[in-house]
């Protein structure tokens, strides 16, 4: 006599494979849109954005554990007069999740000389024109663990799915 195995049983780890898969996929996706709006953004910056003298006011935020103390840029504030005339003073939008920090020597109010980017129709979103250098690949490098975790949740959940895909059944 046959063992017969109901359907659920017989189909539930290829289910779960391609669950693994499916959400693998949209993390995939998900971070590649990212980095496409992210290069959208630097390459308009690129082609039609004005540059003018700033300067960068960084945050930095400490914090201290086993391996001693380790200090990282929150926040740049970028100070600029724009096209207009107007006094600008705001807050460096991430692009594709991270801060570029302006390098260099501070003044005696700690600010560091730079060259800011902007549209002029959005001043408030400026960058520091030391973010045009970054290319699709530098912004990949910031996403690199979770494209990774993506791919593997991807290869994993097909190969599971393959694996776990039932064999016909004479009748």
């Amino acid at each position: 006599m046959q063992d017969m195995e109901g359907p659920v049983r017989r189909w539930w780890p290829v289910a779960a494979a391609l669950a693994v898969a499916l959400i693998g996929g949209l993390l995939l996706t998900g971070h590649i849109l990212r980095l496409r709006y992210g290069d959208a953004e630097l390459t308009a910056l690129r082609d039609h954005g004005r540059h003018t003298s700033a300067h960068a006011t960084l945050a930095t935020t400490c914090s201290t554990g086993g391996r001693g103390t380790s200090c990282a840029t929150s926040s740049v504030w970028l100070d600029f007069t724009d096209t207009a005339g107007r006094p600008v003073a705001e807050p460096e939008e991430a692009i594709d999740g991270s801060l570029y920090v302006p390098h260099g020597p501070r003044d005696a109010e700690g600010r560091v000389a730079t060259t800011v980017v902007y549209n002029p129709a959005h001043p408030e979103r400026a960058q520091a024109a030391g973010a045009l250098n970054q290319g699709v690949l530098d912004l990949v490098t910031h996403h690199w663990v979770a494209l990774t975790l993506a791919l593997v949740l991807l290869g994993a959940g097909i190969s599971g799915g393959v694996a776990a895909w039932p064999q016909r059944t004479g009748r």
